[in-house]
């Protein structure tokens, strides 16, 4: 009997080293399998990072030309007509000012000299423009040519803004999903 129970023992062992070697095998082929996928990915990752940063790259550069462009045409469009910019900018100053509300201090201080004073800026407005309406006319310009000229500017403006803003929204989504 005792012979009999050394046996099992000794099946039993033997079972399970048979077992223990199987397991081993198992786990070492899992291990180099996801080794290899590992591997895999951080190649996939690296390569993602490198595309990302290659049209972050190429839109940086398209922005940078977008925004030389719009400098040149303003440029242009300046030394075109630096009038018809100098009546807008004249204008636009007024415009400000006269939307600016008066305080009560500026009232007591200046009272009625502040009074002829405006009148002055008045008269001073009107005849500046007009003279730059004259001068603008003389020039062959006229408010529409103007219009487009402006509305060219800051449409290419607005574009060079819009292309940096993307590019920049991009390159950082890219280089998150990198570090993911």
């Amino acid at each position: 009997m005792m012979n009999k129970l050394t046996d099992n023992i000794d099946k039993a062992r033997a079972a399970s080293r048979e077992r223990l070697e199987t397991a081993k095998e198992i786990a070492s082929d899992g291990s180099v399998a996801a080794r290899e996928k590992m591997s895999e990915s951080k190649a996939r990752a690296a390569a993602l990072l490198g595309e990302g940063r290659e049209k972050a790259a190429v839109s940086v550069a398209a922005t940078k030309d977008a925004a030389k462009k719009a400098v040149a045409k303003s440029e242009e469009t300046i030394s075109s007509s630096p009038l018809a910019i100098v009546a807008g900018g004249a204008a636009l100053g007024v415009l400000i000012g006269a939307l600016l509300p008066k305080s009560k201090a500026e009232t007591k201080l200046v009272g009625g000299a502040g009074r002829k004073i405006n009148e002055t800026a008045k008269t001073a407005y009107e005849a500046a423009k007009d003279a730059s309406r004259d001068q603008v006319n003389e020039m062959g310009l006229n408010n529409d040519n103007m219009r487009a000229q402006f509305k060219d500017l800051f449409g290419k403006a607005i574009e060079a803004a819009k292309t940096a803003m993307v590019a920049a929204q991009d390159a950082v989504k890219e280089e998150n999903q990198g570090k993911k």
